[in-house]
């Protein structure tokens, strides 16, 4: 064996291990963008914020674990994204939001509701344009039903995976899966509004079983013009479609003895108030029966977050906090 040998076989592996690298490169960028196609596509078909005026009236039924099954309606009048509200009523629990321009005027029932009283399982479309910031794992075709299906399986930004798939004949979505949580959200039957589409039906699973479904009844326009006004009492905050969720920067730990995880009725779910510079303002059980609540509410008033901002603006909101994970 002579150097010229050596020199040239290094030389081919080297320019393998190019190629092979850029097959890769080409490869996940094609995945990436056949990926992207299909949100894009599903998002021009599904993208109700520039239809209008519509009245979309949904039934709703929802299984708590604590509460079991509820019944209720959910009633979304749209003008435009400067002007619809929605109102939400549940058994033991009423809510009305009027959004008018950037302010939100809300009035609710302040008394214990578990998170899934208060769910927009109706809305979950609206997470769509969210999906064309995150990573592209794989594109690939399933068969469900006897339908045609591409689906994508997405990286979020905890590393977790979401997958999504489309019907392959429309582009419409049908499933918003999280295999890590053992969830899924279904689209079905759809119907038309001014060239575009919302489901008829959409329906959460949780490990198997039906926790939240609303049912398209009826759509119509709205015919008062005082659909739009505030409610008596309403609070205002101020609110935008892009608003970005808080993130923590200060969270002292939760003391909660092991043996307390195992009793019946903890979930250690609350609701937290924060002003527009991240502290925590007001704490609210979303357990019936909480055996803890001293103890977390007493840490999570310590904690500090960036604070929500609409339009890049600090804000106040709400955010949902389950300190049993």
């Amino acid at each position: 064996m002579n150097a010229a040998f050596w020199r040239n076989t290094l030389f081919t592996t080297v320019i393998l291990s190019i190629l092979v690298v850029l097959t890769d490169f080409a490869s996940a960028s094609d995945k990436q963008a056949e990926g992207m196609a299909l949100f894009k596509h599903a998002i021009e078909l599904t993208d109700l914020r520039q239809s209008g005026p519509y009245r979309l009236h949904w039934n709703l039924t929802v299984a708590d674990e604590v509460l079991g099954k509820r019944e209720g309606t959910d009633v979304v009048t749209f003008a435009s994204m400067e002007r619809w509200r929605r109102d939400l009523h549940m058994t033991g629990y009423d809510e009305v939001a009027v959004f008018l321009g950037h302010n939100m005027y809300r009035t609710r029932s302040i008394a214990f509701t578990p998170p899934s009283m208060r769910g927009d399982v109706a809305a979950s479309l609206r997470n769509l344009p969210e999906m064309l910031s995150f990573k592209v794992l794989r594109v690939f075709n399933r068969k469900k039903d006897g339908v045609e299906e591409r689906c994508v399986d997405l990286e979020l930004p905890s590393k977790a995976e979401m997958m999504w798939c489309f019907d392959s004949q429309t582009g419409l979505p049908l499933l918003q899966q999280w295999p890590d949580f053992n969830r899924r959200i279904e689209f079905s039957n759809y119907k038309q509004i001014a060239g575009k589409f919302v489901p008829g039906v959409v329906e959460a699973t949780a490990k198997g079983k039906q926790v939240d479904k609303a049912v398209l009844e009826a759509i119509d326009v709205p015919d008062s013009p005082q659909a739009f006004e505030p409610p008596p009492g309403a609070n205002v905050r101020q609110w935008c479609d892009n608003m970005e969720r808080p993130f923590p920067t200060k969270r002292l730990p939760v003391d909660i003895r092991p043996d307390m995880r195992s009793r019946k009725g903890l979930e250690l779910k609350y609701e937290l108030t924060l002003d527009a510079q991240g502290k925590v303002t007001n704490v609210v059980p979303m357990d019936p029966q909480p055996y803890v609540d001293r103890q977390v509410i007493e840490a999570v008033r310590t904690w500090q977050l960036d604070p929500a901002t609409c339009d890049g603006t600090p804000v106040p909101t709400d955010i949902l906090l389950d300190a049993g994970r």
